[in-house]
């Protein structure tokens, strides 16, 4: 699929093209680093630090569910064609601890487009070359090779008005 317009800005770091607002991200906070953004997936990496760990030096729950609803967000309003959106629902389970070091991919995928709901599936993953860094844990043979978390994401596309003159009149004001 070719690249947007949009999706160009966002790969070169214009928060602009999402937002409208040219505001601090907590994803800088925390020294994520996008690498891919598309409609069908939006994917980047970062490495936990005392800034994304808890008070026992491993990754904090709240960053990993932070991280699904902010993929989960992006990926949802590129797929609606930059529709505005609002997430109504994010759950994660956290799987095994990442220590302050850890490298860690974040990969957002879609599991549902429809009109008006979208369903993101979020994982974090140790990156390929964290693997041999961590003690040995027993895994199941169902489960996926250095899954950290795995999240479920959803969003609904919200209504504009079709008869307005401009843009930001288009915009209804969610009652969520």
């Amino acid at each position: 699929m070719a690249d947007t317009h949009k999706n160009m800005e966002l790969k070169n770091g214009n928060r602009k093209a999402v937002y409208g607002l040219n505001v601090p991200l907590v994803q800088e906070y925390i020294g994520f680093e996008m690498e891919t953004i598309s409609p069908t997936c939006i994917a980047g990496r970062f490495v936990v630090s005392e800034k994304s760990a808890q008070s026992f030096g491993v990754l904090h729950g709240g960053v990993s569910a932070f991280l699904a609803e902010s993929l989960g967000s992006l990926g949802a309003y590129m797929a609606s064609g930059f529709q505005r959106i609002a997430g109504v629902e994010v759950s994660t389970s956290h799987l095994r601890p990442a220590p302050v070091g850890t490298e860690i991919e974040a990969k957002a995928t879609p599991v549902h487009i429809g009109r008006r709901l979208h369903v993101w599936e979020v994982k974090l993953i140790l990156a390929k070359h964290s693997h041999n860094d961590l003690p040995k844990q027993e895994s199941s043979e169902t489960s996926e090779s250095g899954l950290i978390s795995v999240s479920k994401f959803t969003a609904i596309i919200l209504p504009s008005n079709p008869t307005a003159k401009n843009q930001d009149a288009k915009r209804i004001p969610s009652k969520l």
